[in-house]
């Protein structure tokens, strides 16, 4: 398997933190999670809210996240309040977008799934956009390498079973995975560096290193909030509201015990967010918000984004779940742009 060697300080940092990070300590458990020995939904993950969709292209891309998930995607899917439906919205505009630059003389698209479980989504985004997006998974659980195998085309889907911390530049120009060697016009990190460190900074410089100049940037991360009152609110409406449906209470309170304590030492506020991402990108949106999770899109190409922006459907999701719905929009901004900084 093609690996990279450590060419800087950085370098040597991410690997310093991957050998500390909770995506090690946690390995155990995420392993028996991806085979489905332990946690698995007690129901159909299929969204409740399917009557509130009007839009035919939400409901296959609802559809084919269902049909090919894998067991830990399945739990991921139980354990985040309507990021099934939210991935479906994004996916949607996703490929609407890539089928606007198409027409424009544009040929193909790629995503980079930032240790994104077995690859469903990404998957799921070829799939829907018939090729248009092709995608690339890093995961550092080798398990999931079974579920992405027996659901991906191999022409439109490629998984690198390492840490995103081992993804760099030489294994993109490797004959395995050349097809990503320009780089990629979207990225979208899928909870991934809570595992790790709170150094946003230097883990988003890390990705975007492959990203092109006009790309876009996605964050999805389950966040610390500054009150810690506030953040047990958060979490249980997510755990007594939505996770019952999924999850006996004993599984539950397992978790809240035994696996969210490693995970929360690497979270960091909203604000440290915005402001680890202002220091790489020029425009900074927050799309989503659910209990303490939220998704962010960041670009330096202003034109990008709201074209973005422009084709993505409305979020289906009760607003009990929204606590940052006062901050919807944008957060950030280039001081050169005609507008303020603050919400859109």
């Amino acid at each position: 398997m093609k690996t990279c060697p450590e060419q800087s300080p950085d370098d040597t940092k991410l690997e310093q933190d991957l050998q500390q990070s909770a995506m090690l300590k946690l390995a155990r458990h995420f392993h028996s999670l991806a085979t489905g020995a332990s946690q698995v939904p007690l129901q159909s993950l299929h969204s409740h809210l399917r009557s509130t969709i009007t839009d035919p292209r939400v409901f296959d891309y609802h559809d084919r996240l269902i049909e090919g998930a894998g067991p830990l995607f399945s739990h991921f899917l139980a354990s985040v309040p309507y990021i099934l439906e939210e991935l479906s919205r994004v996916g949607v505009a996703l490929t609407r977008l890539a089928q606007t630059r198409a027409k424009e003389g544009a040929q193909t698209f790629s995503l980079f799934e930032v240790d994104a479980f077995d690859g469903t989504n990404g998957r799921a985004l070829a799939g829907h956009s018939k090729g248009l997006i092709r995608s690339f998974t890093s995961s550092p659980n080798r398990a999931n390498r079974a579920a992405f195998e027996r659901y991906a085309d191999p022409l439109l889907s490629q998984f690198y079973p390492q840490s995103l911390l081992k993804v760099c530049p030489a294994l993109l120009q490797s004959p395995e995975y050349r097809g990503f060697s320009q780089g990629f016009e979207f990225i979208y990190e899928m909870a991934a560096f809570q595992f790790y460190t709170r150094d946003r900074e230097r883990q988003i410089a890390h990705i975007k290193q492959f990203l092109k100049p006009t790309g876009l940037a996605f964050f999805l991360e389950k966040l610390n909030h500054p009150d810690p009152q506030e953040y047990l609110r958060r979490e249980l409406i997510k755990d007594e509201v939505f996770k019952t449906r999924y999850f006996s209470e004993e599984e539950i309170r397992w978790k809240r015990q035994q696996m969210l304590e490693q995970m929360q030492n690497g979270q960091v506020t909203l604000e440290e967010l915005v402001s680890a991402l202002s220091t790489h990108f020029k425009y900074v949106h927050l799309l989503w918000s659910s209990s303490n999770f939220c998704e962010l899109v960041a670009s330096n190409d202003l034109d990008q984004i709201e074209r973005f922006l422009s084709l993505l459907g409305p979020v289906v999701q009760p607003v009990d779940f929204c606590f940052e719905s006062a901050r919807l929009g944008r957060l950030a901004t280039d001081n050169r742009d005609a507008g303020e900084s603050g919400n859109a």
